[in-house]
């Protein structure tokens, strides 16, 4: 995956970082990883349960890099805080052994975490920013086209994930998935170290909830 240079300089202290792996398999639920991600689930409760999330630092950065893109972080979450709010709330999502891992990964380091699968990718991946013409279908089905200079995920024919918006259907995992690339994106404010900290993590949790061999991690 390549960073472009515009986006570091439109949004000076981004971070972008990625996992590719191959021979994952993707399941509903794995024991262990159910068991981790309970571990995980309870330290933040006992960490943020008492605390007003939208006074955390971590907070703060997502909402204004939504705000910095031209949309309003509180009628539409940025995903660490929404993930935060339906943890603590008893209502974590569950997709599937893949997805889960990076919805875990996500709360734990407060970055922004997308996965693709690797053969319906075409060309090479790039973080980038979006021009005025680039619609696309979000997993759930919506038509929505990402803001001029928002930061987005395409490989040489369409946009995989917009910032703000969410992840395309046309690169989504499947049971059918075999290799996938993970996409971590912190905001402005959020240190290298976090994005770091989750690509590891990450690398870990494919090999290790997912059965998948990890090819290539690299921070940018």
């Amino acid at each position: 995956m390549k960073l472009d240079l515009t986006v570091r300089e439109k949004y000076p202290g981004f971070v972008a970082g990625y996992v590719m792996a191959s021979g994952v398999t993707v399941e509903p639920t794995v024991e262990k990883l159910e068991e981790r991600k309970q571990q995980v689930l309870s330290e933040l409760k006992a960490k943020l349960g008492t605390v007003n999330l939208a006074e955390l630092p971590e907070i703060k950065a997502y909402r204004d890099f939504f705000s910095a893109m031209g949309v309003d972080p509180s009628s539409h979450r940025p995903a660490p805080e929404y993930l935060v709010r339906r943890a603590l709330d008893n209502r974590f999502p569950s997709v599937n052994n893949v997805v889960d891992s990076c919805l875990l990964a996500t709360v734990e380091h407060m970055v922004l975490v997308s996965v693709h699968d690797l053969e319906r990718v075409k060309g090479e991946l790039r973080t980038t920013l979006a021009t005025d013409t680039m619609p696309f279908e979000l997993i759930d089905g919506r038509k929505v086209s990402p803001r001029p200079g928002e930061v987005i995920l395409r490989d040489d024919q369409r946009v995989l994930s917009a910032y703000t918006a969410g992840d395309a259907k046309a690169a989504m995992v499947t049971y059918k998935t075999s290799r996938i690339a993970i996409v971590v994106w912190n905001a402005p404010g959020i240190p290298r170290d976090r994005v770091e900290a989750a690509v590891n993590s990450l690398a870990l949790y494919a090999r290790r909830y997912c059965g998948g061999y990890v090819e290539h991690v690299e921070v940018l």
